[in-house]
């Protein structure tokens, strides 16, 4: 299929890994579809997870949450070209319009086998011309741990703008099965 194409260079699916859930939802007003992948083909909130969200043959957002990486974060020169690459990748008519913001470091945590453990990113940010923010997110090895483009913030609340598919919690707020989440998150 076409969006494992685009898939391939950003993001492996482990072999264990199944589709668990395509849904077609709207994100930013437009209609897009998210794939879930999970190992076994077990739906688990929170688990390790793989979530894709397309727009016709454009990656938007990736979550790849599937282990904790190991060994070293790359450079800030590689991480940013890792990151340019990536953009190029997804769309890459879109990616010649972002400009570098600035790169951080960050942590991002995991759920294995009910134990939860954070582990060092760095989060590559980018603007667009169009106003949204983007970014690359790498753990060690230069493992794309989160892509996003055309990410709309709300300045009058002080939050993002843009829908959180990508999110189990930004979820089940929206389906009113769990607490609405705290800024910067985006209202459910």
């Amino acid at each position: 299929m076409k969006h494992e194409k685009l898939l391939k260079g950003m993001v492996t699916i482990p072999d264990s890994y199944q589709l668990v859930e395509e849904k077609n939802v709207y994100r930013n007003n437009k209609a897009v579809t998210v794939w879930r992948f999970q190992e076994d083909g077990i739906f688990s909130l929170n688990g390790p997870r793989i979530i894709i969200v397309f727009s016709n043959t454009t990656i938007l957002s990736i979550k790849n949450l599937t282990t904790i990486p190991t060994g070293k974060l790359p450079s800030s020169q590689l991480a940013q070209e890792v990151a340019q690459k990536t953009f190029l990748k997804s769309d890459s008519s879109y990616a010649r319009r972002l400009s570098f913001i600035r790169i951080e470091r960050q942590q991002r945590q995991i759920t294995l086998e009910n134990k939860t453990a954070q582990f060092p990113v760095l989060w590559i940010k980018y603007a667009h011309a169009n106003g949204s923010y983007n970014w690359v997110t790498l753990g060690a090895d230069n493992q794309i741990i989160e892509m996003e483009i055309d990410s709309r913030w709300d300045y009058s609340h002080g939050r993002r703008k843009t829908e959180m598919w990508d999110n189990d919690d930004w979820v089940l707020a929206r389906e009113k099965n769990g607490p609405q989440l705290m800024p910067p998150n985006a209202l459910a």
